[in-house]
């Protein structure tokens, strides 16, 4: 039998020493009272022997309708779809970092098994097979490590909506309760763990938040008749979309609403949430908002959703152009909803992105950002632009290589102002305006509007 174990590991921790007084014999005829005393004294014992387990199911009778049987397999058992690469990952465990390790397919079709029958009025052990096909773990933290064997106390899950509430990260919460226990090595749980509970609690407050919001914008119709909200929900009544505008914006847009700009690149930190506004200009050149959107995920039928709740709130009237991020579900709801409408891609966005993948030539080509830049922005005709844009490629040599500036080229008529000389933008070329106001919706939505839901 193979076994892991970890070079230096320190001494055993409580959990362990606490472990070794349990009576973990089993044996084909042992009983229990109930189901969960069976379970938990398999799973102690695979701790001890240093593998995890689960749960396979058992047999209900058809004349009663309860359960007669029930059996824990090992967590091997079964083949993975990869089991030749699963092989290899034991073999070169050595030489894996722990992400891979994790990650690596690890069923290897083993036979331990543990099966309790309902007899006399007890739970009866009927099978009891313990020879395994994989190495065993002897180290303590990678123990508890295992699925079966990893908890979480009511203290810890305290501490991790606290300092959730404060918006501390996953990672440096799990930090800190390492550190509580002294050290990662104790806890019986992982980071992946942390983000489970701060994914409930978050889904929690949404729930209770959605529900004070919709009983605020109720009192704000009362108030403003002309104030407007809708809510999308999935099969499971959980918020999807949420969408609100007030009467003064909905009567500026008919006025001010012949260019907008849509973005979804703020997201409110508690809940990963983007926060879309609509904004235009007034004549003042002044940022109007048209409405707010919440959304749960960006998909097409999302932003189909958003865009035609956003048309019902104003009155059935559509922008000439709107300016958005290069969002692909985005263009597709768009072509969809606003047929008519020109649309236009955030030329800051797409040199923001350019500036992700180019950073290469930019080191290499000190004055080659500059050039990309006067070939956008001073090409007056589309036919200029494109001979500066292939110049450009030939004088940096630049033609075969870096995939990022064909992409850019390909999607040259969404963004480059040069195709747009001919329509009106009020003075927009990118939704910087709608980037600008998230530092004040930031705040706004920190300090004053979740909190006061």
């Amino acid at each position: 039998m193979v076994i892991i174990t970890e070079a230096n590991e320190g001494a055993p921790s409580t959990d362990d020493i606490e472990m070794e007084h349990l009576d973990l014999a089993l044996f084909v005829g042992k009983e229990f009272i109930t189901i969960d005393d069976a379970r938990e004294s398999y799973n102690s014992y695979a701790y001890r022997r240093g593998f995890s387990i689960r749960e396979a199911g058992g047999y209900t009778s058809a004349k009663s309708g309860e359960v007669t049987s029930v059996r824990w397999l090992c967590s091997n058992e079964g083949f993975s779809k990869n089991y030749k690469e699963a092989q290899k990952a034991l073999e070169n465990s050595t030489s894996q970092t722990t992400l891979e390790k994790e990650r690596a397919p690890i069923r290897t079709g083993c036979k331990a098994r543990f099966r309790i029958r309902f007899e006399g009025g007890v739970w009866k052990v009927s099978v009891f097979e313990d020879d395994h096909n994989h190495p065993l773990v002897v180290s303590p933290s990678k123990k508890r490590s295992l699925r079966s064997h990893r908890s979480m106390g009511p203290e810890d899950k305290e501490i991790i909506k606290a300092m959730n509430a404060q918006n501390i990260e996953s990672a440096k919460i799990h930090e800190y309760l390492g550190d509580k226990h002294g050290g990662k090595k104790n806890l019986r749980f992982k980071k992946k763990d942390v983000a489970n509970v701060i994914t409930v609690e978050n889904q929690q407050l949404v729930d209770k938040n959605v529900e004070a919001t919709l009983v605020y914008f109720q009192k704000k119709q009362q108030e403003d008749p002309e104030f407007f909200y809708d809510v999308e929900v999935d099969e499971g009544g959980q918020l999807k979309n949420l969408f609100w505008v007030d009467g003064r914006a909905r009567r500026a847009f008919q006025e001010f609403g012949d260019v907008v700009t849509f973005d979804t690149t703020y997201r409110t930190n508690r809940f990963l949430m983007p926060l879309a506004p609509f904004i235009g200009v007034n004549h003042h050149r002044r940022c109007v908002f048209f409405g707010i959107a919440m959304l749960r995920s960006e998909h097409i039928a999302g932003f189909v959703w958003l865009f035609k709740t956003w048309v019902k709130a104003m009155y059935g009237k559509k922008p000439r152009a709107i300016i958005t991020d290069q969002d692909p579900a985005m263009r597709i709801a768009i072509k969809e909803v606003f047929p008519n409408t020109i649309h236009r891609c955030c030329q800051w966005h797409v040199l923001r992105k350019a500036r992700e993948h180019l950073g290469a030539i930019y080191n290499l080509k000190p004055n080659f950002k500059k050039e990309l830049k006067r070939v956008i922005n001073h090409s007056n005709t589309v036919s200029e632009f494109e001979e500066k844009w292939g110049s450009m490629l030939d004088t940096n040599n630049l033609k075969i290589r870096y995939r990022h500036l064909k992409n850019m080229y390909e999607a040259r008529s969404e963004w480059v102002p040069a195709y747009f000389r001919d329509y009106f933008f009020a003075g927009m070329s990118s939704s910087q305006r709608s980037e600008s106001m998230n530092a004040a919706l930031k705040i706004w939505t920190n300090s004053h509007y979740l909190r006061k839901s």
